[in-house]
């Protein structure tokens, strides 16, 4: 299927199959899967570009490319993503972790370094990227990280070894539902926020991703409604609440944190300039 005369043709023949299939990004998505295969850094591959693979290689490179030309994530054929700076293990029971929602860990971290917060509950924590990524970057001496699914927490726990970030509890635990009633400085998540009849125009790489993880009844605002609802309960006082946000409702979620009134409610804009991070303070 793809000229193995060496890497640079290798490259370019599944860049152009890729090309041909729509792929936004299929530049990017031939070196990533290739990098893998060969197991060397993507940066790499320019130096490599006379070296012959393996049938073998060529053989698993070109079942990536398949794959990937059938629209599946790149990050569920290699089994791994990076997020802030780190690599985490991911399959089909967790979302994969996406940029965007660096801004979310860098907020929260910029805020607990400021005001000297120890403590932090990640709900829906999915592959464990937020919690990981906090226990990594931060100082704080409590985490908590909970998910409603058990497949994904045995996931987020591996992604707790893999980075050796050991001072993490994890919960399963239905948003608040088997949280203790202990107090903590800050709640972070990134919660389920697609409304049903937004799923049906997802992109069909979004398709491959576990829809309870992407989907939320009540038009999309069931986890925001029960986070404002209840986070008070578990804040000390003056504690931080952060969510990324579904951008395209972020007034409605401001006005369900002003109706259960929050303090110094602020939405904060991604690097795209769109509506993000929601700030709020139990006040």
């Amino acid at each position: 299927m793809l000229d193995g005369e060496n890497v640079y043709t290798l490259l370019k023949t599944a860049e152009e199959l890729l090309k041909s299939k729509g792929l936004f990004n299929p530049k990017s998505d031939a070196e990533v899967l290739l990098s893998f295969v060969l197991q060397t850094k993507r940066s790499k591959l320019p130096l490599l570009r006379n070296q012959k693979p393996s049938n073998k290689q060529i053989l698993q490179y070109e079942d990536y490319i398949l794959k990937r030309s059938n629209r599946e994530p790149a990050a569920y054929i290699t089994g791994f993503a990076g997020f802030m700076g780190f690599e985490f293990k991911v399959d089909k029971n967790v979302l994969i972790p996406r940029p965007e929602t660096e801004l979310l860990v860098e907020v929260a971290l910029k805020m607990a370094k400021e005001e000297n917060k120890k403590s932090v509950l990640d709900l829906c924590t999915g592959s464990g990227c937020i919690a990981v990524s906090l226990a990594k970057l931060g100082v704080f001496e409590d985490i908590v990280a909970s998910d409603i699914s058990v497949n994904a927490l045995a996931i987020a726990k591996e992604n707790a070894q893999i980075n050796n970030a050991s001072n993490i509890k994890f919960i399963e635990s239905d948003v608040f539902g088997k949280i203790s009633d202990r107090k903590i400085d800050m709640i972070v998540s990134n919660p389920p926020y697609v409304a049903e009849p937004e799923y049906a125009d997802l992109e069909i790489e979004l398709k491959f991703e576990p829809k309870n993880a992407l989907t939320a009844q009540d038009d999309g605002l069931f986890f925001y409604k029960e986070i404002a609802a209840n986070a008070s309960k578990y804040l000390n006082s003056g504690g931080y609440i952060f969510l990324e946000l579904n951008s395209n409702k972020a007034e409605d979620i401001r006005q369900i944190f002003l109706d259960n009134k929050y303090a110094d409610i602020e939405v904060i804009n991604d690097y795209s300039g769109l509506p993000r991070i929601l700030k709020a303070i139990k006040s």
